[in-house]
């Protein structure tokens, strides 16, 4: 028989009802139990291996306890409506077959007895009555194949025809004759399209309203509104079942994951859902793949701080730190350094929440601070596997950071990041929380502030009218560069969505841990006596290097002054 691809639960049920039947005794299961443990199979597969039970007894004992009608799905023909029922996603986790609509009802093919929980969710999502038939395990196997085949490729709005009508005096164009499920891929693929990096799903009391993420700023997507009011609890439920979440819960936060296709593109989705006073709220976080793939040189650091940096990387030993503020891009930078160093001879191990992209030949581990599994007692596991370069996605308290340094100084590169506002700061942080200077001074070989600005449109890029040569003097500027600067923004257009912002770029600030900067944290300097010393060896601050960014034209004023001014 084929690989059998049932849950333990499944499998459990139908081991147990052979049981009560008397189809296999108490001795014959500890059989399959120990067998099962020596070949590497389940226990279901152990048993028709060993020609204990046969597909035929398995399906006349469900039949006959239950009432059911037994379906040969074999001779079915997969009905386009059908696929639109249910997700694929949610078919083949649950291991059920929907093989024919009959008016309001759902004829689904069940493999066991367990499946009778599902009914009510069912209900629930398909709006149907749910009539129930037997099948065996293989025919539903062979049905789930038959329905991957026919889908090359997920529904999305460029291969689903939607009908447009107008109604009666309204002057609003509707969309009709689509399934919610083709309106959260609309949602889905549009976000993409415009590279979004969140989708915002929320519900008011006489609203609900879709917004996207681009370039770091949140913008509204009027034209779902309707559609997501008068469909909300739909659209809800939707999101629930390709995120693998339990769509009658609604008194609790859930967290899940999709993936998503496009003709283009496949992204990873991470959903949060939230219970609010109106209805559950809905946060997806897109994973582009792409964005795991950027090299150090596409980042946009200067030359000098790139040397400097892939000097600390490529080192044996030591500690690098990433600063900076949720969503500047701390990940990928991270992400780009491992792709950089990582080799075949090389033993890379990292420690996240969450696993954002998948690195191809690093070992990468997802904490789960619900049973334990934290920062630090990962990182204590990684000193078992041998490896060269550990990445520790944050430091959290002292425990954590106390470990990382130590292995710093024991053969490895570690990798983490801290939350403060530049790269000086992050020394005295280490020292708040109770790090001792000769350890600081020891393991710190680099710490690297960065923050993600907004680019202006080359599109629609004009002279900034408003920004004097007295603003420019009040963020540092000298008179005469203030005198003869001239500093763009963009006015909006069709490109750029009439934001007058397209993409983004990274902001950065390097601190070298120098001879001269160990020795001063040794010596108990304080964070400004620590500055000077990086100033005075060539320590660049963001604020500059934004000041060159305004002057190419790149950066407008009024993004400077919210990304970099509220420093």
């Amino acid at each position: 028989m084929s690989t059998i691809r049932l849950d333990f639960t499944s499998e459990q049920n139908i081991l147990n009802m052979l049981l009560d039947n008397s189809v296999i005794t108490d001795k014959q299961l500890l059989k399959i139990n120990s067998t099962s443990s020596e070949i590497g199979k389940s226990k279901l597969e152990t048993a028709f291996e060993l020609n204990l039970i046969n597909e035929e007894k398995i399906l006349n004992i469900l039949s006959s306890s239950y009432s059911l009608e037994v379906v040969n799905l074999n001779e079915k023909k997969i009905d386009q409506k059908i696929r639109q029922v249910l997700d694929l996603r949610f078919i083949e986790d649950n291991f059920i077959v929907p093989f024919e609509l009959s008016g309001s009802t759902l004829k689904i093919a069940i493999p066991d007895s367990s499946k009778l929980s599902l009914m009510k969710n069912l209900k629930t999502m398909t709006q149907m009555e749910p009539e129930l038939y037997a099948s065996s395990i293989s025919d539903i196997k062979n049905f789930i194949d038959r329905l991957k085949n026919l889908e090359t490729k997920k529904i999305n709005p460029s291969n689903v025809k939607i009908e447009k009508i107008k109604k009666k005096n309204e002057d609003e164009i509707v969309e009709v004759g689509s399934e919610v499920i083709v309106f959260g891929n609309k949602i889905i693929t549009e976000a993409i399209n415009l590279g979004a990096s969140d989708i915002h799903i929320e519900c008011f009391r006489n609203s609900g309203q879709v917004r996207f993420r681009i370039d770091g700023i949140l913008r509204v997507m009027s034209n779902y509104s309707k559609f997501l009011y008068d469909n909300y609890n739909a659209v809800i439920t939707r999101i629930k079942i390709i995120s693998k979440l339990d769509i009658a819960e609604r008194r609790i936060p859930q967290d899940g994951a999709s993936t998503f296709s496009t003709d283009s593109k496949e992204v990873d989705l991470r959903v949060s859902i939230l219970p609010t006073k109106n209805n559950e709220r809905v946060v997806m976080r897109i994973l582009n793949k792409e964005a795991g793939e950027k090299k150090l040189s596409e980042l946009g650091f200067e030359a000098k701080d790139l040397e400097k940096l892939t000097k600390a990387i490529t080192s044996p030993q030591g500690m690098v730190l990433v600063t900076g503020p949720t969503g500047s891009g701390k990940t990928t930078t991270l992400y780009s350094v491992l792709k950089h160093i990582n080799k075949p001879g090389m033993n890379i191990l990292t420690a996240e929440d969450p696993v954002e992209y998948e690195l191809e030949g690093i070992g990468q581990v997802q904490v789960k601070e619900a049973i334990n599994f934290t920062f630090e007692s990962a990182l204590r596991s990684f000193l078992r596997q041998d490896p060269e370069v550990i990445l520790v996605g944050e430091i959290r308290d002292k425990a954590t950071v106390d470990i990382a340094l130590k292995a710093s100084l024991t053969g490895h590169l570690v990798f983490s990041t801290l939350h403060t506002n530049d790269a000086p700061s992050s020394i005295t942080r280490l020292q708040n929380m109770g790090t001792p200077n000769y350890l600081i001074s020891a393991a710190l070989t680099l710490i690297m502030a960065q923050r993600l600005a907004r680019k202006n449109c080359p599109e629609c890029s004009v002279i900034d009218e408003n920004v004097t040569p007295k603003l420019l003097n009040s963020i540092g500027f000298l008179p005469e560069q203030s005198a003869r600067a001239k500093i763009y923004k963009g006015k909006g257009c069709d490109q750029c969505g009439n934001s007058g912002y397209r993409g983004r770029m990274g902001i950065y600030e390097i601190l070298e841990i120098d001879k001269e900067l160990k020795q001063g944290i040794l010596s108990d300097l304080s964070q400004a006596e620590l500055y000077a010393i990086a100033k005075k060896n060539g320590f660049r601050t963001m604020q500059e290097m934004g000041h060159d960014l305004l002057l190419s034209g790149d950066l407008g004023y009024s993004e400077y002054e919210r990304v970099l001014q509220s420093n």
